[in-house]
């Protein structure tokens, strides 16, 4: 084995076990000092434009862009499985709704749209391959697709994964202080580093930021906190990018 490489590892090994003894003190690696929501929203402010046209896949209740921060003549266009969610959404949320499975092809949205949207719903889709290709038949050319999505190898998933459905929404609920009914069953299609640069390769151009921020679900209870945290600064430092939590996703079509 390469000495640099032992090297290497054995400090990042190092740095693991000192990121977990901080998380016994409540402190968290400096790349928790972005905010979660920071880079998704810059770069849909950087693109956004008079006139376009936008649509929201998994948007439900919560539009990824709100009203007041869109640009004038803007069409946004809500699509999620449930219609109840979107209708849950505040009013003048959406100039359109459209309830339907983003993995089954909507003809009639081929080539509609300026830019498409997505937070933390591919997760919950499959086939991932199928959606994706979806929404860039739904772009035009030129067109942006900006989405979050879990990744199928973090701890999370993967107890997620193991984890009896109602047990899960219990437990994510309590965590994030989200509804119930606002979560569903999550199948972490394809969602890996790896799977993820396979599905995109249609694409124009296309960047994928692995990112490792998951330790803030657990920081109410430190002893596991500095576990995960060790585990998670040991995968950051290493850059194992198919460990990683998230995936934020800006491509070209």
């Amino acid at each position: 084995m390469n000495p640099d490489s032992i090297e290497s590892s054995w400090l990042a090994v190092r740095a693991a076990a000192k990121a977990g003894l901080r998380a016994l003190t409540g402190q968290l690696p400096s790349r928790y000092e972005e905010p979660w929501r920071g880079e998704f929203e810059s770069r849909i402010q950087a693109l956004l434009a008079p006139g376009m046209r936008i649509l929201d896949v998994g948007s439900g209740a919560r539009p990824a862009v709100p009203p007041e921060r869109r640009p004038v003549r803007c069409h946004y266009v809500g699509l999620d499985i449930s219609l109840r969610q979107l209708h849950m959404a505040p009013p003048g949320s959406y100039d359109e709704l459209r309830a339907g499975d983003i993995a089954v092809r909507a003809e009639d949205l081929t080539g509609q749209f300026d830019l498409a949207l997505s937070w933390q719903v591919l997760e919950h889709v499959r086939p991932m391959a199928e959606a994706v290709e979806n929404v860039r038949s739904y772009l035009r050319p030129g067109g942006h697709f900006v989405a979050q999505v879990s990744g199928s190898f973090s701890v999370f998933a993967l107890v997620n994964r193991v984890t009896p459905h109602r047990l899960g929404v219990w437990t994510v609920s309590q965590l994030t202080g989200r509804e119930p009914e606002s979560i569903f069953p999550a199948y972490y299609d394809q969602c890996w580093y790896g799977a993820l640069e396979r599905i995109l390769r249609p694409w124009e151009s296309w960047e994928i930021v692995p990112r490792y921020l998951a330790g803030g679900y657990l920081k109410s209870v430190r002893p596991l906190a500095a576990l995960y945290l060790a585990y998670e600064e040991w995968a950051f430092l290493r850059r194992h990018r198919n460990l990683a939590n998230y995936y934020l996703i800006d491509a070209v079509r």
